[in-house]
């Protein structure tokens, strides 16, 4: 995998063995070496090949990661705000990512004498030379290398909490992502919500067939950053731990309902085809959670495109998991997300 912004996976047909309980597959000798470079000592995810995918045959595949580069200026405003800057790990963690300080950021090893960091608010390491030069008066070559340096660092740390490995690049809605777990999604520049949002700047000014210039600006301005807070705000999931009901000899049970939560879970992508677009909240069925012709509480829901819902429903819950594995699996890791993300406050 040599860029980390594609991503690989291996197309092959499974073989069920019954009687030895095993699952095996066999690529063409071709695609062996590819196998083996891949899984070697890895763990495997196994999931049903995407149609876009599964039409170009078995063997070794990359889907490239289509990433829009983030607008630098907005990264770095965003970063230097002393909240995020903060929330980010401040000036411990930043000192720590950038190494033991050893070398100036101005001449590297052509610097004698000792090194120290700098009293910047987002330190780097200088020699005492240039340290004190700085002191002084503010060195713009130093503080150029603070905004590269801080950069680097805020998206560094970014991709590490969405579980990409450095040097991925780093999408706005993943940025987004970060800054609403961390609670200063509110001070995200309107630039970087936009995209976050998947709205694109429309031209506010044209030439009219007259000649006159007209503006469409008083109908297109919006608050990207406000309707980003209201897409994220946190679920009120209050825990009782003495119900009145929980005194009853036979107490009856009533259904946990939360539409803000279904809201979130339709946000989600499938978790069979990873569709983003009409996804639907899917309650379980079977394992003894539906009876009496009751949904279960909206918690124990997870996201199913709805060609992936219908097929669930019609061809029988038992059939679907034996395909795509068990309801309470992808109800777990759904609930999880949701825990970690700051759904529930």
């Amino acid at each position: 995998m040599s860029n980390p912004s594609n991503a690989q996976a291996l197309i092959a047909t499974p073989v069920f063995s019954d009687e030895l309980g095993l699952l095996m597959f066999k690529p063409d000798q071709a695609a062996l070496q590819a196998f083996r470079a891949l899984l070697d000592k890895s763990p495997v995810l196994l999931a049903r090949a995407p149609e876009e995918l599964a039409a170009g045959g078995t063997g070794l595949v990359t889907r490239k990661r289509k990433v829009s580069p983030l607008p630098v200026d907005a990264v770095l405003f965003f970063a230097s705000q002393s909240e995020v800057f903060k929330a980010l790990g401040g000036a411990a963690q930043f000192t720590g990512w950038q190494g033991r300080g050893e070398q100036c950021v101005i001449e590297g090893d052509d610097c004698t004498g000792g090194f120290t960091w700098s009293s910047d608010a987002q330190p780097v390491s200088l020699c005492w030379h240039h340290d004190n030069e700085h002191r002084e008066k503010p060195v713009p070559e130093v503080l150029e290398k603070i905004k590269h340096r801080l950069v680097a660092f805020a998206l560094s740390r970014v991709s590490a909490f969405v579980g990409r490995g450095y040097g991925v690049d780093v999408s706005a809605a993943e940025l987004s992502w970060w800054a609403a777990s961390h609670e200063v999604h509110d001070l995200l520049p309107s630039s970087l919500a936009l995209m976050a949002l998947g709205r694109k700047a429309k031209p506010t000014e044209r030439q009219t067939a007259l000649g006159w210039r007209d503006t469409d600006a008083r109908y297109t301005q919006r608050d990207h950053v406000a309707d980003l807070t209201e897409k994220v705000k946190a679920i009120k999931f209050e825990v009782d731990p003495e119900p009145a009901a929980s005194f009853m000899a036979r107490p009856k049970l009533s259904r946990w309902e939360s539409a803000a939560y279904l809201k979130f879970v339709r946000s989600q992508p499938c978790v069979v085809t990873g569709a983003t677009e009409g996804v639907e909240a899917h309650h379980v069925i079977g394992h003894g959670q539906s009876g009496m012709a009751m949904k279960t509480h909206d918690l124990m829901a997870f996201p199913l495109c709805h060609d992936s819902h219908m097929k669930l429903h019609d061809g029988g819950w038992q059939q679907w998991e034996r395909q795509h594995g068990s309801q309470l699996a992808h109800v777990m890791a759904t609930i999880n997300k949701a825990a970690g993300l700051g759904v529930f406050g």
